[in-house]
């Protein structure tokens, strides 16, 4: 774990350390807006624990997705060789299993399925079939945090939190991940070295982008808060000149 790396998130830690501790199978729902830090905080947290991570493809097709596990998997089992592409989800979570119940940990294994609601293309079934393998297997194994994460709240509410299918009442955990208040974007930018900012200039940062991680690693040390948005915004080649495109694309058709 590299906790020394997050800053702020001291609650949400804490649920996540609650459920590394625990003596039974957990289902964590992480979900909140984009660039808001959500892959961060689990990778950071859980490092080398994650023994398998998939991380869903934008608009890709249902073979697409599976060509995707299968190359997950492969990292996950440490091999160059390519892995026959399952034909379906159902086969995917077969494989899935297996790799689990062959895994040897000290603690914990993390499965982290990253970007959900894109693995969930239409007519694929994966839905139905993370709902069975959980019902099935994972909530049997005490060994075992599964962890989802989706930036399109909406789906993640209606699909997984408020589920009326099979994973009603399944999740031992959630965590909506929120931007930073003010106190934790001043702990944020005196991580990253920038210190010339006096409480006037963080203000006026936090009122231009907010407490969002990914706006905020952009900051470079000795630049006044006004150098730092006329940057960010509106000079040649600014990061964020094309931002709500980018965001209003990857959440909406």
């Amino acid at each position: 774990m590299s906790k020394k790396n997050i800053a702020g998130r001291d609650q949400e830690m804490k649920k996540l350390q609650r459920a590394s501790d625990s003596g039974k199978a957990e289902f964590i729902a992480v979900y909140g807006r984009r660039r808001v830090g959500k892959t961060f905080l689990i990778r950071e947290f859980f490092g080398e624990r994650i023994c398998f991570e998939i991380v869903g493809i934008h608009d890709a097709t249902t073979q697409e997705q599976l060509v995707n596990f299968s190359n997950s998997l492969a990292e996950a089992f440490d091999t160059k060789l390519p892995l026959q592409v399952p034909k379906s989800w159902q086969d995917a979570f077969t494989l899935l299993k297996a790799f689990l119940q062959n895994k040897k940990t000290k603690g914990k294994k993390v499965v982290f399925f990253d970007e959900l609601p894109w693995l969930n293309t239409p007519w694929s079934g994966f839905l139905k079939h993370l709902e069975n393998f959980w019902n099935s297997f994972g909530s049997k194994q005490n060994d075992l945090v599964l962890i989802v994460c989706g930036s399109a709240a909406s789906w993640m509410i209606q699909h997984i939190m408020d589920s009326r299918g099979g994973l009603h009442n399944r999740l031992t955990g959630q965590i909506r991940l929120l931007p930073f208040n003010l106190s934790e974007t001043k702990d944020y930018l005196y991580k990253k070295n920038v210190r010339n900012l006096d409480h006037y200039q963080i203000l006026q940062l936090y009122m231009a982008i907010g407490g969002v991680p990914y706006y905020l690693s952009f900051v470079q040390p000795g630049l006044s808060a006004a150098q730092i948005i006329d940057e960010m915004f509106f000079s040649k080649g600014a990061q964020l000149r094309d931002e709500y495109d980018n965001l209003f694309g990857s959440l909406f058709n």
